[in-house]
C-alpha cells in the first residue's frame, strides 16, 4: 500500500496536519476489549445500541484510536481520561481536560478507521470502501453538481466511473467534516476539480461563503478497496500519515500513493 519507515517515529506532529490509519483486520478479541475499556459511559452506550458487528468494531476502534492519539500528544493524560462534547452541528471536540492538544476528525468505513488531527480546527478526512462499486447515477445527479456528475459518467469503464464517483464523494465528505457544519452545507455547492494532483474547489457564494485558495486537498488510495480524502488548511506543509493500532507498538509512519488526476477539467463552477 504505501512506504513505510518505521524506525521514524511520530514525534512533533502537533504542529503538522496528521492522518493515522487503523486497518481492523487482524484485531484480537483481547484487544477488542482492552479498547471498550477505554470508553466512557456514554460512548459505552453508544457502542452497545449498533446491531451490526462490523459497524460496532469500527466503533470501537475509532474511539480508540482517537482516545489513543490524544494522549501520544500529552503524555500525562491517559487514553480513558478524555472527555468530549459535540457543536451544534454534532462535531465532537475534546472538553476535558483543556486546553485539547490537537484538533481531529475521525472517519469510518469497512476495514479500516481514519483520524486526522492538526493544529487548526478545519480539518476534515473521509474514507470510503469501494469494493460496493458505486451507487446509480441518480444519486451523483441529486447531489452533486451537474459538471460533476457529467465528469463521472466520462469515465472509459464502470471501473473509472467507479472510481471518480467515490473521489468526488470523500472530497465533499472531507470539506464539509472540515467545516465543521456537516449537511448543512449543500453538496451541490461546490465544485472540485481533480485534473492534476493539486486539487481545486471553487463555492456558489452565494450559498458558501469561503475560497478555495485556503483549502489543501489531497486524495489517497490505502490498498485496492480503500480511498481517502483530506480537508486541511492550505499552510505548505506536508501531510504526514502513519499506521497505528492503539495501545499495541508505535505508529509507522507510511506514504500512501496519491490518487491519480482524472485527466480532464470539471467544466463550469458551482455558479
Amino acid at each position: 500500500m504505501a512506504e513505510r519507515s518505521p524506525s521514524d517515529t511520530m514525534t512533533g506532529t502537533a504542529g503538522r496536519t496528521t492522518v493515522w490509519l487503523t486497518f481492523l483486520d487482524g484485531l484480537a478479541l483481547d484487544q477488542l476489549a482492552a479498547y471498550r475499556a477505554l470508553l466512557d459511559d456514554g460512548e459505552q452506550i453508544r457502542l452497545d445500541r449498533f446491531k451490526v458487528e462490523g459497524a460496532r468494531t469500527e466503533f470501537l476502534v475509532g474511539r480508540a484510536l482517537l482516545r489513543s492519539v490524544l494522549s501520544l500528544h500529552a503524555t500525562d493524560i491517559a487514553p480513558a481520561e478524555w472527555r468530549f462534547s459535540t457543536n451544534a452541528y454534532g462535531r465532537p471536540h475534546v472538553c476535558h481536560p483543556l486546553p485539547a492538544p490537537v484538533h481531529f476528525n475521525l472517519s469510518h468505513t469497512r476495514g479500516l478507521v481514519a483520524l486526522v488531527t492538526g493544529p487548526e480546527e478545519r480539518i476534515g478526512v473521509d474514507v470510503e470502501w469501494i469494493g460496493r462499486g458505486a451507487p446509480g447515477r441518480d444519486v451523483a445527479r441529486r447531489y452533486f453538481t451537474a459538471d460533476e456528475a457529467d465528469e463521472i459518467e466520462a469515465g472509459a469503464d464502470d471501473s473509472e466511473r467507479s472510481e471518480r464517483f467515490f473521489a468526488l464523494w470523500t472530497l465533499k465528505e472531507a470539506y464539509i467534516k472540515a467545516r465543521g457544519m456537516g449537511l448543512a452545507l449543500p453538496l451541490d455547492a461546490f465544485v472540485f476539480d481533480c485534473s492534476s494532483q493539486d486539487i481545486g474547489v471553487r463555492f456558489d457564494t452565494a450559498r458558501i461563503e469561503d475560497i478555495g485558495e485556503r483549502w489543501h486537498l489531497e486524495r489517497r488510495i490505502l490498498g485496492r478497496d480503500h480511498r481517502l480524502a483530506l480537508a486541511c488548511p492550505a499552510d505548505g506543509k506536508p501531510v504526514a500519515f502513519a499506521e497505528y493500532v492503539p495501545q499495541v507498538g508505535d505508529p509507522t509512519r507510511v506514504e500512501p500513493k496519491r490518487a491519480e488526476p482524472f485527466g480532464t477539467m470539471i467544466g463550469r463552477a458551482a455558479t
